[in-house]
């Protein structure tokens, strides 16, 4: 069975994260690899705190990895929100990774693999599929184009291309496989301040506060899926990647450890309702025009 951890995480993030850590029996490393962490950071502005990983989840997975010996390097890709370096400029974690003296990646740079994929050629970065060790950090939102972004959407930021819109029709064909082929040695979705509704850029805010940890990406998106009001069958690149072998969603095949994942219950309102739209005007406005 596979395991996922659920963490209230209260005022102590890092606590939070190294708890959920602790509960699938630690990180697995053995000392001197060199780590890989892709966070989410589709966008250079983070309104409500809810459309980016969170920066005290990203250092408290860094001070992780160092406390095990090995270095890390955060990494990002091109998207259509500019490049990765400008997105992680404008959003402050540029500064911060200085700080502490960590360094930055972009993906889209350098050797890679073509792999073709429902009739798409995507480039895959040789750093990821050759990486010792990569920590996938997702955020929980909703998406517009696929309900729920999660582990298995945020695999979709480590190609090299920057126009990666194009493919948003195929995405329940190019994430299963992303899923596949993409090696996640640890997974730990950031649910302190999530978005509903319109994501994955302009939802709203909702706090559950938790942290959920995983070593299979299509497990971990199983818990975060009911927890998010969803059942993982009715999230198609979610059930796909599971039909192909890359994960379980059955709750027979999961072994949930730490918080009762079923308190932390909240429905997420879906992309594209009218309360939905309501309610991020704000969120449009801070984006776009702040």
């Amino acid at each position: 069975m596979e395991r996922v951890s659920v963490v209230r995480s209260g005022a102590n993030v890092e606590a939070a994260v190294r708890r959920s850590v602790e509960l699938l029996g630690g990180t697995g490393l053995k000392g001197s690899e060199h780590v890989l962490v892709k966070p989410n950071v589709c966008n250079a502005k983070n309104p409500g705190g809810m459309v980016l990983t969170d920066f005290r989840v990203i250092k408290s997975v860094i001070d992780l990895i160092r406390e095990e010996g090995c270095r890390a390097t955060v990494v990002e890709s091109n998207n259509i929100a500019g490049t990765a370096e400008s997105r992680v400029k404008g959003s402050g974690l540029m500064a911060l990774l200085d700080e502490w003296d960590v360094p930055f990646m972009n993906l889209s740079h350098g050797d890679y693999e073509e792999h073709q994929v429902a009739g798409a050629t995507l480039s895959i970065p040789r750093a990821v599929l050759d990486a010792d060790y990569l920590v996938n950090l997702p955020k929980m939102k909703t998406c517009a184009h696929t309900i729920l972004t999660l582990g298995v959407k945020n695999l979709y930021g480590i190609f090299q291309q920057a126009q990666k819109s194009r493919y948003h029709k195929r995405l329940d064909a190019i994430l299963p496989y992303l899923a596949k082929t993409v090696r996640c040695d640890l997974v730990i979705v950031d649910g302190l301040t999530c978005m509903e509704g319109n994501g994955p850029i302009v939802g709203n805010p909702v706090c559950l506060d938790i942290v959920v940890a995983g070593r299979n990406v299509v497990a971990v998106d199983s818990i975060c899926s009911r927890i998010m009001g969803y059942d993982p069958s009715d999230v198609l690149h979610i059930a796909e990647a599971a039909r192909q072998g890359a994960g379980p969603t059955g709750l027979e095949e999961i072994e949930t450890v730490g918080d009762d994942w079923a308190s932390c219950v909240h429905r997420f309102e879906p992309p594209y309702s009218l309360k939905a739209t309501l309610k991020s005007l704000r969120a449009i406005k801070d984006v776009y025009l702040g």
